[in-house]
């Protein structure tokens, strides 16, 4: 990574993530991610699979509508993932609300709002994003794969 890049301007990816996450909790307060959602004007959808190309895809954000895909096939396998599994931090949150709110990241961050960002740290900056905003006590990349 250069460290003439530009997003070295706005600081580390997690930072970034976490200080936007912050704009939308108020006094404490965090919000209901899907009506987040509405009030940017980013609809949520849910197909049964991806595409066959990427089979491990949960969700996806697109621009053009603004619209939040959710894959339920993997989300599905997932959320029984993590109950097997009983990780009790992991159950205290929806699934879906973790990924619509990292996708809601990347709405944000369309059009390069942020500065431009590597894809790797935008991924990072979504992430923070989503713990920060959904007061996870995991990190999200924590989430077992699915099969």
């Amino acid at each position: 990574m250069s460290r003439n890049h530009p997003s070295r301007e706005i600081g580390e990816p997690k930072a970034l993530g976490r200080r936007v996450a912050r704009r939308f909790i108020t006094r404490g307060k965090r919000p209901e991610v899907k009506a987040l959602a509405e009030q940017l004007g980013v609809s949520v959808v849910e197909q049964e699979a991806p595409p066959p190309a990427q089979p491990d895809l949960r969700s996806e954000y697109r621009s053009s509508p603004p619209r939040i895909i959710l894959y339920r096939d993997p989300l599905d396998q997932l959320d029984a993932g993590v109950r097997v599994g009983q990780r009790f931090d992991m159950l205290r949150c929806k699934v879906d609300d973790v990924h619509i709110a990292h996708e809601l990241f990347h709405h944000l961050q369309s059009g390069n709002r942020f500065g431009p960002l590597y894809p790797e740290e935008e991924e990072e900056a979504a992430h923070a994003f989503a713990q920060e905003l959904l007061g996870l006590e995991f990190h999200p990349t924590e989430y077992p794969a699915t099969e």
